[in-house]
């Protein structure tokens, strides 16, 4: 994957604002309540989602010509990809609006029959979460607005590994650091 992908590079700015206005919200917000205390039994965003709650999201970007997989690794960089998810989890689904176009994400049966929708966005930039239970019925996602180019499968196995890594766990930053950890052994 090039760094020069000019959907990569939007998405990426893209991510980097929300995740900026989201800890600036997230920090007013304790700020005003006047949190100084530990955090152990206040609700937080994924409050009600059981063993799913410390999981990552899957992030898109949206675009009028395709979905473009941000996240996880397994869908990086992919048009339309296909979402790995387990009947009866729990997910949370983060799309960003890459071209200001509107749209709006919709899960189905292979029936047409709609299972889940977020919400609709035509501000480029914006980010709409969604959380759902993955139904074994799921078949496909779409855009509402642009359906038959931003189409990807949903596939039901065992389901994205969305589970929070230590920062290097996959090789990340990995560099010159097998070395050291060789080196301290011998």
């Amino acid at each position: 994957m090039s760094d020069d992908d000019p959907t990569r590079r939007t998405a990426l700015r893209l991510i980097g604002a929300t995740a900026a206005a989201s800890g600036l919200a997230t920090a007013a917000t304790a700020q005003e309540n006047g949190s100084n205390e530990s955090n152990e039994s206040s609700g937080d965003a994924h409050e009600g989602m059981g063993d799913d709650a410390d999981q990552r999201p899957i992030i898109l970007a949206g675009r009028s010509e395709y979905w473009y997989g941000i996240a996880p690794e397994e869908i990086e960089g992919e048009e339309n990809p296909t979402l790995d998810l387990a009947a009866g989890t729990e997910y949370e689904l983060v799309w960003i609006n890459a071209d200001g176009a509107e749209h709006e994400l919709i899960i189905e049966t292979a029936d047409g029959e709609e299972l889940e929708e977020s919400d609709s966005s035509e501000e480029a930039g914006e980010a709409v979460s969604m959380t759902f239970e993955a139904s074994e019925d799921a078949a496909e996602y779409y855009c509402e607005y642009h359906p038959e180019a931003m189409r990807g499968d949903v596939e039901l196995g065992d389901g994205f590994d969305l589970a929070p890594h230590e920062h290097g766990e996959h090789g990340h930053g990995m560099v010159g650091n097998e070395s050291a950890a060789e080196n301290s052994s011998e």
